[in-house]
């Protein structure tokens, strides 16, 4: 299956325009093809337009151009001249295909039916790839041609007003979807300026702002659309449209309808009466004032009654006195106009104003605005205008004419006045100089109003009759209703209502009702859901009328307002009586159309009923509702339930109270009477409902509300214990509490770690998620944050929940300090390290505060620092210590340490501390001289020069370099420069002194450290070297010993202002001194008291004061020089040595208090530690001189030099590591919070411990921020050799102190309550390897050991150590005679959990180690085994046993490791081993020992002496047994397996058999590969053509039937020719067959070719794949591709096939190529099917084929027996063993690959070209064969008629390949005497392409061949007689799967890839192999050889 899925992805492959794009991105190439649709009115665009999109425009249909794009053919033809190959293009309308071109040009049509709708597009695609390059070079960018009809919108950009003013700019605006060169628009409006325009759609315009587009979605659309605008005006008001269209396409037009109106509109026109102007002056007052929204009433009066108005009103307006308005009591008054009208717009204010014309001049007042005067002028001659505006100031326009007063006509004066909405024209006329008279026009301003014409006001009445009489009366009412008027208005409203006879033929009533008639709350006389308008903004009327039979009473009702308006209304009274019904009776429910309503048990329902009844009278109603229960949805009828407590049993509301009705389905039935008044009828109506009473929800509550607001500080809850199951109190809810920070996260329930709440969250549910009320401790949530808490209540199947909103309030600011540990000086000294700490005080542990710390330079620059290398602290601490010498070279003058410290809740702070560096004394240059010389006799000075340094004076310090720091180290020091001082002091150069020998191993070199100090005390250190020898004469070093030590001892004792510089010098001197002796200590020709005069040394150390640092030093020197040979000295100087180091130590301390430098005083501690390794190995060594004061000294000094060196270190510094020769010291400090209080889970340190201390020394509680010191020591040897058990201890001996370290370092001692330390092992283990194999049935995996038991054993333990993970069954038996034995124990050990007691009532209880693989045989067990047996030792037999994974016997794979422990535990050096203080913990295994330590139980013991505070803690061994291997006497033996030896006697077996078929099968193909001649050709014809035809490999491809072929030339044809070709075997499947053709006359250049198939065979079909016919006169060739399948047709007997010549030059199909080289690969390349193959091609025979076989097989057979021996120790599951065969199957298949390669390319490619072989054929032919080629007459005849003559000039249709031979001899092919039948040729076997190796790689092939076979079939034996069944099994399953790969995969799928990798470029017809292309045909008679001969 997988090899076919894989052929079919690489058929996929091949196609050339299936290729797609890989998964990666690949760069693609331009579109090769450019593509066009120049329509009838040229290209369209789109804006979205590129170069890989075009657009095109619909129509009729749509012609697509395409032709190359630019650059896209190279102007230069290829390396043959042949043009590019064109790419290979796909069409895609709308994802469906449309077309597949593979041309350069051409034209794509699509018809109408392919039309996109209205309003869309269609996308059409062209993805091309170039069919000349692989991908995914050649892929190439789509194009797109999207193809859809033009799309315009029109539209106004300005103003956007539902009215355009006269002369207003009007912006007209439209977009369009395309757009062409050859388009115009044009627009055109009547009456517009301009009314007519042109403009070129190519020229859109930019697109407009979002904000000017009158609608969303026309902005969106136009937003990709070509945009235009033009700005026109109109001069008229009206109706105009707009419109634009395009001609020049298929007709599109759009309008648009504009309403233009006037900016002014008329209301009224006064004109007054001829007036005196002095006599007769004019008062006009004016109001307007809104009646209502849509109503403006106006108002005009003259003040001092002048009388004589003449007015004119415009249409929409009505005069009207107005109601309300009361007459004017001044009787000089009188109204002028008095008018009201509708208006749509804003809402108006009142406006009021008077004008006032006296003596010429004109007064204008307008409310509280400053009045306006002009002087008319009278007396002027012209006329003039004044206009007037408000808003904007005056504006004054007048024209003047000065001359002659004229009386003969009118002088007239127009002032145009405007205020607000209203504007005023007036005009004064002049008659002589005494008259005058005006008139006023009145506009309003449309700018604000619309005003509304009396035609467009219809008025709003609305009728109604009331209902039907009844019973009790006989009458009905009509009502009417009209809008409420304005008080102004009312009294305007008439109505008339005239009632008609039955007939209409005579008034019965008239009645008139005026506004004031109205009826309060009239619409109780209709149903207010039959009005259709808002019943409170509306005013009615009722009419009261009699019925005085059933028939409608016709009515009329006339309105009429202001006698202008007017309107009648048809309304008949309703009086026919009509009967009582019931229109509707239902109850409700959610869903009308359910019949089943859903309720809860425990909360109170209501079910109510519409009830509808139709009714014009009284009624009574009597409803009742039942309640049924049901029992499988059928109601019990007869059971109906008592509802006595429900309340509305009558009533159609019915309330259920709740917890009223149990679980369950009830039927509810309701019934209703109704029995109308004065009737016997009763109606009924009833509806049922179905009720499912189901559980109630839960209530989930959760006290304080939905939001609240908690306290940082303070404890608060979250108490849900109110919620509840409202049905019963009874059964457990859970609850479940949630929370997040983001309240989205509840709607998928996910969890994101950046909303969680508390660190500790893991998903959304709360850290302890569980109980309904949650106790928050204080500051457990960061402050300023909400919190959306939610309670989850559910019980069984149903939940609630409740959401509850917590915001935490921002809790304290964070207070840091931070102050200075060391270094802490103005400027710190770069020499020293500088501590500081950062502790935040306010915050706790549960705040988990995190510290930052960053360096910054002196302008607050962050400047890159490596703090792991530089500190001891790293960064994220709240300690901080930098190491020293990191300052040595500042970049700055200053810095700034920068601590930023945040919590977790949220709160954050920073502090900085600045500080500045000491710079190191500037660096000189310093010498020693001499540099060479001899030790003690030689003596040498330093000098100095050139240090620099601000702070003076310099001092000068030299130290030679000594061995403590190769010795004794301390981790915490940067550099340890320790040694004997020289010299100090202020002098550059030093006094001429001895100095000791040089290393003798580095060339006698002595490093001397300088020192330069300047007064702060930073140095800079320049190193020295000398080369001392040591002297050659060691006589005299005795005196120099004396003549030192004189001087030093008095020197020592020096009491003078200089005792220090005395005291150094007399260091220095003892130093050279103890030199001394320590070299003729080495010097066996020299013989001193060692002893005495190290003890007289050790006097003058103890001269010497340690009140200095420097004096420590020399101190230290001193006694570290001459302990080195410790072993020389008496018990007397070792006690005075301890004694001084006691004293150094406390001068240390004291040093260390007063500088707060720890630096120097760490290097001073590492040579005490030296002198204390030295004097502990000694007493350990000599138990004889062992002093237990003095070692309580030594403990006491260790003690001292911790806390020295623990005086520097911070908390959470890394540990600092004090490690000697012998014994390490571990310091460390820890905050108590960061102590845990369990044990960890993690172990990795060899000897660690675990303390936990929860109180002080003084017992009080210990302070989470109270620092603990810890140290450890470990002693390799156990430093109390005297104490008993000593012998027995198999671990490191470590002791322990834990103390306080206070503010000032002092380190106060505390207990811990418990530790939990391991300790290493040093032995103490029985460890052996068991050996493990199958057992004797080879069903599982065995193995065992044995020991030795005396009468009183403990528990015993042993561990197996396997890299297996399988689980092993241990069984312990008692004795040695396993044999039908029963266990007396069993357990489970397991690899990955402890290990289980099963069956036999074992019991591990008394166990106290477990663990994986740890199996514990308890003591109870052992002593039970003991007793029965009555002997004093007893033997233990203990198997292990597991499931079948091992074949062979095996010891390296399991070991037992058995141990048995106890813990010791020692209070004080006078006591001893306390075997019951610490217990063995469970954590032991072989490796380590866990001891746990309890103060409680721990006894305390006074010492003798005063006790240190270090404990210590060991571990014995108890007695282990003896054991012995069980492993032969359980693993059974493996016969001998004869599987491998049959399997290859079997392969030779076979293998012999198929060589006899495959040489006989050589031999007759060796005989059948020539060309066949034609018996029917003759020697006169003319044409001689070579026909190779070419039999395809698929099934059933051969034909048995005889073959016509007929040749088609340029100048004719031949006849139907039969292919005889017997006896010879033709036409088989995968065969090639050359036939020697002759035609009476020459037929050119041959075009195509016919053939024919008989009726003669069994086989009548045939696959004829390609064809070539060689012109043996020219050489000439002729190719043809056939691929098909030929057949018989017995209808059409004459059926033919034409096959015509191939074009060389076009690529062929892939697919076939693909075909063709897949089989030629597989025919000639795969090694087995190969070998059955129906033609062999080439020199490569079956037989070395066939051999090659063999090879590959045996050596796969052996690679495999090879891979399963050296495997045989590597165990697998049985379930795993047979895939694990066949994987390796598949790698030994991989590894036979080439091996195959080169014998297949030694036997293929070193085959000499044979001679030619001419095999005569005899010309008599035996007529049974010829006899099958006669076919009938009349096909005779057909034939006979086909051979006919072409015109020469036809074109040639083949290109031959020219040879390289000559042409024949003139006299055509066949010579004179020459016989038909003797000329015959063998093909050439190798191609002349092929490489060609000499002949004698053929035998190299053969030796490879026999020596493989004969090498891997011995190895298999040998091998596998040593396999046992089950794993000669598997080898064969191996060897099966290579067979199966090698034969099925690996040939096929290199045929494939090579095939599929050939065919990815185009390939031609010369890229196929062919017979013409691997002979030379040479053609020549028995006759000639005979003469040659």
């Amino acid at each position: 299956m997988a090899a076919l899925l894989l052929l079919l992805l690489l058929l996929q492959l091949l196609a050339c325009c299936r290729r797609g794009s890989a998964a990666s991105p690949v760069r693609l190439q331009p579109s090769p093809l450019w593509v066009s649709c120049p329509g009838p009115h040229g290209q369209v665009f789109q804006r979205q337009d590129n170069e890989h999109k075009v657009s095109c425009l619909w129509n009729s249909t749509v012609t697509l151009h395409y032709q190359p794009a630019p650059g896209a053919r190279r102007e230069v033809e290829g390396e043959e001249g042949q043009p590019p190959s064109p790419p290979c293009c796909l069409w895609y309308l709308n994802s469906a295909s449309v077309r597949n071109i593979s041309r350069w040009s051409g034209q794509v049509v699509l018809q109408t039916g392919q039309a996109p709708s209205p309003g869309t597009s269609s996308l059409l695609t062209v993805q091309c790839s170039s069919a000349s390059c692989a991908a995914p070079e050649c892929f190439h960018h789509n194009v797109s041609v999207e193809i859809s009809v033009q799309d315009m919108r029109l539209f106004v950009l300005w103003p956007q007003t539902p009215v355009i003013r006269v002369w207003q700019p009007v912006e007209l605006g439209w977009c369009a979807r395309l757009k062409s060169a050859g388009w115009q628009y044009h627009f055109s409006s009547r009456g517009a300026v301009p009314s007519t325009l042109l403009l070129p759609s190519s020229e859109p315009q930019d697109t407009s702002p979002p904000a000017v587009y009158p609608r969303d979605e026309l902005q969106k659309t136009c937003a990709t659309y070509y945009s235009y605008r033009l700005t026109v005006c109109y001069r008229h008001p009206g109706i105009h449209v707009a419109l634009v269209s395009i001609e020049q396409m298929p007709h599109m037009s759009f309008n648009l309808s504009l309403k233009v109106e006037r900016d002014l509109v008329h209301v009224l026109s006064i004109s007054s009466k001829l007036l005196s102007v002095p006599q007769q002056p004019l008062s006009l007052s004016w109001w307007l004032q809104p009646l209502t929204l849509s109503t403006l009433a106006y108002r005009l009066v003259d003040k001092q009654n002048v009388g004589g108005w003449l007015h004119s009103y415009s249409s929409f307006t009505l005069p009207s006195n107005f109601c309300a308005v009361s007459t004017s009591q001044n009787l000089d008054e009188i109204v002028v106009a008095s008018v009201y009208f509708h208006v749509d717009g804003k809402r108006f204010e009142e406006l009021t104003g008077e004008l006032r014309l006296f003596n010429g001049t004109l007064s204008l007042t307008a409310a509280k605005e400053t009045p306006i005067h002009v002087n008319l002028y009278p007396g002027k001659t012209n006329s003039s205008t004044y206009i007037f505006r408000y808003s904007q100031g005056t504006f004054y326009t007048s024209k003047d004419n000065n001359g002659t007063f004229s009386t003969d006509g009118p002088n007239i004066r127009t002032v145009f006045y405007r205020y607000k909405e209203l504007s005023y024209l007036l005009t004064i006329e002049f008659l002589a100089l005494q008259w005058y008279k005006l008139k006023m026009y009145l506009y309003l301003n449309q700018k604000r109003a619309l005003i509304r014409s009396l035609p467009e006001r219809d008025l709003d009445v609305h009728v109604f009759s009331s209902g039907r009489p009844s019973f009790l009366q006989n009458f009905s009412y009509l009502v009417w209703f009209i809008p409420t008027q304005h008080p102004m208005l009312q009294c305007e409203w008439t109505f008339y209502l005239q009632l008609f006879g039955t007939k209409k033929d005579h008034v019965v009533q008239n009645s008139t009702y005026t506004y004031n008639n109205h009826v309060n709350n009239a619409t109780r006389f209709v149903r207010r859901s039959d009005l259709p308008f808002d019943a409170e903004k509306y005013t009615g009327f009722v009419a009261k009328v009699n019925c005085t039979s059933s028939a409608p009473i016709p009515a009329r009702l006339s309105v009429r307002v202001n006698n202008r308006t007017a309107k009648t209304i048809e309304a008949p009274v309703v009086c026919e009586k009509k009967d009582c019904k019931i229109l509707l009776c239902w109850i409700k429910r959610p869903n009308p159309k359910s019949m089943i309503v859903f309720k809860k048990r425990a909360i109170q329902f209501y079910l109510f009923v519409k009830l509808a009844i139709d009714c014009p009278g009284g009624m009574t109603i009597n409803s009742l509702w039942h309640i049924y229960p049901t029992k499988d949805s059928r109601p019990d009828w007869s059971r109906p339930l008592n509802t006595s407590a429900m309340y509305g049993v009558r009533m159609i509301a019915f309330t259920v109270p709740k917890n009223t009705l149990d679980y369950g389905l009830y039927l509810f039935h309701f019934t209703v009477d109704v029995i109308p008044v004065r009737s016997s009828t009763v109606l009924k109506a009833q509806d049922m409902i179905y009720v499912m009473i189901e559980r109630a929800d839960l209530v989930a509550n959760i006290s304080g509300g939905s939001v609240r607001t908690v306290s940082f500080s303070e404890s608060w809850t979250l108490d849900g214990s109110e919620s509840s199951d409202p049905d019963s109190a009874e059964g457990q809810m859970t609850f479940t509490w949630y929370c997040t920070k983001d309240s989205e996260d509840y709607k998928t329930m996910k969890f994101s770690l950046k909303n969680r709440c508390h660190p500790f969250q893991k998903d959304l549910r709360w850290i302890t998620p569980s109980g309904p009320i949650q106790t928050i401790p204080p500051e457990s949530l960061p402050g300023s944050t909400l919190y959306y808490f939610r309670l989850l209540v559910q019980k069984g199947k149903r939940k609630a929940y409740a959401d509850q909103i917590v915001e935490v309030d921002p809790g304290p600011p964070l207070i840091v300090n931070v102050r200075c540990i060391e270094n802490c000086g103005v400027s710190i000294i770069p020499t020293e390290r500088f501590s500081i700490s950062g502790k935040c005080s306010n915050c706790k542990p549960r705040n988990k505060p995190l510290y930052y710390w960053s360096l910054l330079s002196d302008t607050y620059k962050e400047i890159h620092f490596d703090w792991d290398s530089k500190t001891s602290t790293g960064r994220f601490g709240a300690y901080m210590s930098i190491h020293a010498q990191t300052f040595m070279k500042p970049a700055y003058p200053s810095y700034v340490l920068h601590l930023s410290v945040t919590t977790w809740d949220g709160r954050s702070s920073s502090s900085t501390i600045p500080f500045t560096v000491n710079i190191p004394p500037r660096a000189g240059r310093c010498t020693i001289s001499p540099h060479y010389g001899i030790a003690f006799l030689t003596k040498f000075v330093v000098k100095c020069r050139g240090f620099y340094d601000t702070q003076l004076p310099l001092t000068y310090k030299v130290i030679l370099a000594s061995d403590v720091p190769e010795t004794a180290t301390i981790t915490s020091v940067t550099e340890n420069t320790f040694g004997p001082i020289l010299y100090y002091g202020y002098e550059p150069t030093t006094p001429p002194s001895f100095l000791p020998a040089g290393d003798l191993y580095h060339k006698y070199t002595l490093t001397l450290y300088v020192q330069v100090r300047d007064s702060l005390g930073a140095f800079t250190q320049v190193s020295l070297r000398a080369h001392i020898k040591n002297p050659s004469k060691t006589q005299s070093l005795s005196a120099v010993f004396h003549e030192l030590l004189a001087p030093a001892n008095r020197l020592s004792t020096s009491t003078s202002y200089q005792q220090t510089g005395d005291h150094i010098r007399a260091g220095y001197l003892a130093f050279l001194a103890a030199s001394i002796l320590n070299y003729i200590s080495d010097t066996p020709t020299v013989q001193l008291p060692q002893a005495q005069l190290r003890e007289r040394l050790v006097n003058t150390a103890l001269s010497i004061s340690v009140r200095t640092i420097m004096e420590i030093n020399q101190v230290a020197a001193v006694l570290s020089k001459v302990t080195d040979e410790v072993e020389k000295m008496n018990v007397k100087s070792r006690d005075l040595a301890i004694g001084k180091l006691t004293e150094v130590t406390r001068a240390l301390m004291r040093q260390r208090h007063r500088s707060r430098l720890s630096e120097e005083a760490e290097i001073q501690s590492s040579a005490v530690l030296k002198c204390l390794a030295h004097i502990l190995s000694s007493d350990l060594l000599h138990l004889k001189n062992v002093s237990a004061n003095g070692f309580q000294n030594i403990f006491s000094i260790m003690e001292g030099v911790i806390e020295v060196v623990s005086m520097g270190k911070v908390p959470e510094e890394i540990e600092t590591l004090m490690e000697t020769e012998h014994w390490n010291i571990t310091l460390n400090k820890k905050e108590a919070w960061n102590i845990p209080n369990y044990l960890p889970g993690t172990h990795i340190c060899r000897n660690c411990f675990y303390p936990i201390v929860k109180d002080k020394a003084d017992g009080s509680a210990l302070d989470p921020n109270t620092v603990v010191a810890t140290a450890i020591l470990e002693f390799y040897e156990s430093p109390f050799p005297w104490l008993g058990d000593t012998s027995d201890i198999v671990s490191v001996v470590v002791g322990y102190k834990v103390a306080e370290s206070t503010g000032n370092g002092d380190l106060i001692p505390m207990k811990p309550e418990k530790a939990d330390v391991f300790l290493a092992r040093t032995g103490g283990i029985v460890a052996f390897n068991i050996v493990m194999g199958p057992d004797k049935t080879q069903a599982y995996t065995i193995g065992g050991f044995r020991f030795e038991l005396n009468k009183t054993p403990t528990n015993i333990y042993f561990q197996i150590i396997t890299p297996l993970e399988v689980t092993f069954r241990v069984l312990v038996f008692a004795g040695t005679n396993l044999t039908n034995a029963q266990p007396v124990a069993s357990f489970s050990a397991f690899y990955n959990m402890p290990t289980a007691a099963s069956g036999n009532g074992t019991t591990t209880a008394e166990c106290s180690i477990t663990g994986p693989y740890i199996v514990c045989l308890p003591q109870s067990l052992l002593e039970n085994i003991v007793q029965k047996s009555g002997v004093d030792n007893q033997n233990i037999s203990v198997i292990l046993k597991t499931h079948y994974i091992l074949r062979y016997p095996n010891r390296k794979l399991v070991d037992v490791y058995i141990f048995n422990d106890r813990c010791l535990h020692l209070d004080g050096i006078e006591s001893e081993w306390n075997k019951d203080s610490c217990k063995v913990g469970s954590l032991t295994d072989w490796q380590r020992i866990h001891c746990i330590c309890d103060s409680k139980q721990t006894r305390q013991r006074l010492p003798a002496l005063p006790s240190s505070n270090i404990r210590f803690l060991a571990a014995k061994v108890v007695v282990l047994p003896n054991t012995v291997d069980l492993g032969r006497d359980l693993i059974a033996d493996l016969p001998k397996n004869p599987l491998t030896l049959v399997t290859v006697l079997s392969i030779f077996a076979i293998f012999l058999l198929l060589c006899c078929w495959a040489i006989g099968r050589d031999r007759v193909e060796k005989e059948i590969k020539y060309i066949i001649i034609l018996p029917d050709n003759e020697a006169s014809d003319k044409g001689s053509f070579l026909v190779t035809l070419y039999t395809g490999s698929r099934w059933n491809a051969g034909t048995t039937a005889e073959v016509f072929l007929q040749l088609i030339g340029q100048y004719g044809r031949s006849k139907f020719r039969c292919l005889w070709h017997q006896p010879s075997p033709a036409f088989q499947r995968g065969s090639i067959d050359c036939f020697l053709v002759t035609t009476k006359k020459n037929l050119g250049d041959i075009r195509s070719f016919k053939v024919r198939l008989s009726d003669e065979g069994k086989s009548l079909t045939w696959f004829l794949s390609r064809a070539e016919v060689e012109d043996m006169s020219t050489r000439k060739v002729w190719f043809f591709l056939c691929r098909k399948w030929l057949f018989f047709d017995k209808n059409n007997p004459s059926r033919d096939w034409k096959f015509s010549v191939a074009d060389p030059e076009i690529p062929l199909p892939k697919l076939d190529y693909f075909l063709i080289n897949f089989n030629r690969r597989l025919t000639e390349y795969h090694l087995w099917l190969s070998i059955f193959a129906p033609v062999i091609a080439g020199a490569f025979t079956r037989f070395q084929r066939l051999s090659t076989f063999l090879a590959v097989i045996s050596f796969s057979l052996l690679v495999n027996i090879m891979f399963f021996n050296s495997e045989k120790d590597d165990e697998t599951p049985i379930y795993l063993r047979y895939l694990r065969s066949i994987t390796v199957g598949i790698e030994c298949a991989l590894f036979t690959l080439p091996v195959e390669m080169l014998i297949i390319a030694l036997f293929k490619y070193s085959q000499k070209d044979p001679p030619p072989v001419v095999t005569k054929m005899y010309p008599k032919v035996d007529s049974r064969y010829w006899n099958n080629c006669i076919i009938s007459e009349k096909d005779a005849n057909v034939i006979d008629t086909d051979e006919q003559t072409v015109s020469v000039n036809s074109p040639q249709m083949g290109r031959g390949s020219q040879k390289s031979s000559s042409n024949l001899k003139e006299g055509g092919f066949f010579s004179k005497g020459r016989t038909l039948s003797t000329t015959i040729r063998q093909l050439r076997k190798i191609p002349d392409t092929e490489p060609l190796l000499c002949w004698w790689w053929v035998c190299v092939a053969w030796a490879l061949v026999l020596g493989i076979t004969v090498i891997s079939s011995f190895f298999i034996v040998l091998y596998g007689l040593s396999y046992g069944y089950q794993t000669s099994r598997e080898w064969l399953i191996a060897s099966g799967t290579s067979f199966l790969q090698n034969l099925f995969f690996n040939s096929i799928l290199k045929s494939l890839l090579f095939s599929a990798i050939s065919s990815i470029r185009s390939k031609y017809l010369e890229d196929i192999r062919w017979v013409t292309q691997e002979k030379h045909v040479e053609v020549s008679s028995v006759e000639e050889d005979q003469k040659v001969t």
